[in-house]
């Protein structure tokens, strides 16, 4: 066992402690077991892992250092130690590098298969994707939409679910309209609410884009995407979109 796998050995032992049985049976019931959990929340993962860099000096490291064992949390199979390894990026790695050193390595998570499952993977994009875009602005945002594209489901989603924190920067909305397009077309049921959810946030400030974007996708639409989508419009606008569906 090398440094890296004992240390993080100490902080797996720590979230142990303040582990709930009940916490863990919800959680894993309501993702249906796809992945294991502790039972530990996100404060409890914040405090820990901020401990833990404290006792082993982590802060002292270099940074890539640092970036190694963030993404090594990744590899173990229980959501809270990958959430553990989302917190470090977000808090102490994710604008301490370029993007261009970061987007392949974080690639390498889906393509290696430690992110497979829509809650590690929404809550890397909204705590590390997003927040990187909104740092580096339209280059790096051009990167990540190419993901769409990508064979592995959790990339393909990526590629819009990033954009959910950055939703109300106009700038970006043909990015996303692309990834939306190819996404749609999938039969995965989680590359079809990935576009349900970012149109949610994107017809705060645009509705006409997009219901024109969903009436000219229609029958790519399931029932869930579409609703998500259409949130925040008329209760009959929603009914009148979703009879159309069922039509179609």
């Amino acid at each position: 066992m090398n440094n890296q796998e004992q240390l993080i050995g100490h902080l797996q032992t720590s979230l142990d402690q303040v582990a709930s049985k009940k916490t863990k049976e919800w959680w894993e019931k309501y993702l249906r077991t796809v992945i294991l959990f502790r039972g530990v929340g996100i404060p409890e993962i914040r405090e820990r892992l901020a401990e833990w860099r404290l006792e082993n000096n982590i802060a002292t490291w270099n940074k890539q250092e640092q970036l190694s064992i963030a993404l090594k949390l990744f590899e173990s199979p229980i959501a809270e130690d990958k959430l553990a390894g989302i917190l470090f990026l977000q808090e102490y790695l994710y604008d301490q590098f370029d993007w261009e050193n970061l987007l392949p390595k974080y690639a390498q998570l889906y393509l290696k298969g430690h992110i497979f499952d829509w809650n590690t993977c929404d809550w890397f994009c909204v705590r590390v994707l997003g927040p990187t875009i909104a740092k580096n602005g339209q280059p790096c945002a051009e990167a990540i939409t190419t993901w769409h594209r990508a064979d592995n489901l959790w990339q393909a989603r990526s590629s819009v679910v990033a954009f959910v924190p950055v939703s109300a920067d106009s700038q970006y909305y043909p990015l996303i309209y692309k990834s939306c397009h190819w996404l749609i077309q999938r039969e995965e049921r989680f590359a079809k609410t990935g576009v349900g959810w970012i149109l949610r946030d994107l017809s705060k400030y645009d509705k006409d884009e997009v219901l024109e974007f969903v009436m000219s996708h229609l029958a790519n639409f399931s029932v869930e995407s579409i609703k998500n989508a259409l949130k925040y419009f008329q209760e009959d606008e929603r009914k009148m979109v979703v009879q159309k569906l069922k039509q179609t």
